[in-house]
């Protein structure tokens, strides 16, 4: 005979997949703040605590920088799979970008990673944000390594590896010029690492142009709708050929020693190099003792023989004379 179960059971069994599919859609939590808010999950709780802080202060050093305030809120997502992140930027990236701003939605997504690298990262995608609300409908006109360029510099990003990608590209004579930059973006990682490397460092060369004003002439001219190179030799009024030449001859001037082996390896060759020079010196030194003792070997040799022919010479001769008071037989 069947025991009905109690009503308050069955209601309780009949919840438990509703239950499980709120807990399964329960995916992200939210840290909010007046200007940014991070979107996490639950394991990525203590990325989403250094976000937020890292991003507050990223965002104050940026509208410093831009002279422009955060209209309305950025979302900064932290994802838990390649699926996710591609999803929310609405690309196919590929498996090494670990983070991506979507400036007209003011939408950042990120990867989880070590905490050393996350603030960095965060700084330079929040400056991609940050630097299309300050150009407002002109933000479509900045060129690609101008944004990045920026970005990098807002996140103070220029590692030793960027230093090695640019001198290696010199010592090719494979650098990009100015009109290179846009589609190396687009080719593979070598390329895309070379054009973020020199995007930085064609930055710092025009803002050093005009230290007081920085970039923001160039800015200015690109939002009154000039062309790149017309706003660049209007921004700081001198021929643009004559400036991209400066820019690439610095490079090549200043990062060719960035290419060498490591420190530990270089001392070890020197080392080599030395033991060989030392080696030479000694082989030879011996050698020339040997030549020199040879050479007085045969000098003696000489003197003896010629010595010993000059003693038996009058032997010979007195042999051969008759002694004295004898005849000759004939």
């Amino acid at each position: 005979m069947a025991t009905a179960m109690p009503p308050d059971i069955v209601s309780l069994i009949a919840l438990l997949p509703a239950c499980m599919v709120a807990e399964a859609q329960e995916t992200r939590r939210v840290l909010g703040g007046e200007h940014m808010r991070v979107l996490y999950r639950r394991e990525h709780r203590d990325l989403a605590e250094l976000a937020r802080e890292s991003g507050r202060d990223a965002l104050g050093r940026l509208r410093r920088m831009l002279s422009v305030e955060p209209a309305g809120r950025i979302d900064v997502y932290i994802v838990g799979s390649q699926e996710e992140f591609d999803e929310l930027t609405g690309l196919r990236n590929d498996p090494w970008v670990i983070g991506r701003a979507i400036p007209p939605e003011r939408l950042v997504v990120v990867k989880p990673m070590g905490t050393q690298r996350l603030p960095p990262l965060l700084a330079h995608e929040l400056a991609h944000v940050m630097l299309d609300a300050a150009m407002g409908e002109s933000a479509g006109l900045l060129p690609r390594w101008l944004h990045e360029g920026i970005a990098q510099h807002a996140a103070d990003e220029f590692s030793e590896d960027d230093r090695r990608t640019i001198g290696q590209a010199a010592l090719r004579d494979e650098l990009l010029r100015i009109e290179d930059l846009e589609a190396a973006f687009e080719g593979d990682r070598e390329q895309v690492a070379l054009a973020y490397a020199q995007s930085y460092t064609l930055v710092e060369y025009l803002a050093s142009l005009e230290p007081k004003k920085g970039i923001s002439p160039l800015l200015e001219q690109i939002e009154k709708g000039r062309d790149v190179r017309l706003a660049l030799g209007l921004a700081f009024g001198r021929p643009v050929p004559e400036m991209e030449a400066e820019w690439l001859e610095g490079l090549r001037r200043g990062y060719g020693r960035h290419v060498g082996p490591p420190m530990s390896e270089t001392i070890v060759g020197a080392l080599f190099v030395l033991a060989f020079l030392l080696a030479v010196v000694v082989v030879r030194r011996r050698s020339a003792r040997i030549r020199q003792r040879m050479e007085e070997e045969e000098r003696l040799r000489e003197l003896l023989t010629t010595l010993g022919g000059s003693r038996q010479a009058p032997l010979e001769s007195e042999q051969a004379r008759p002694e004295q008071g004898e005849l000759p037989i004939e």
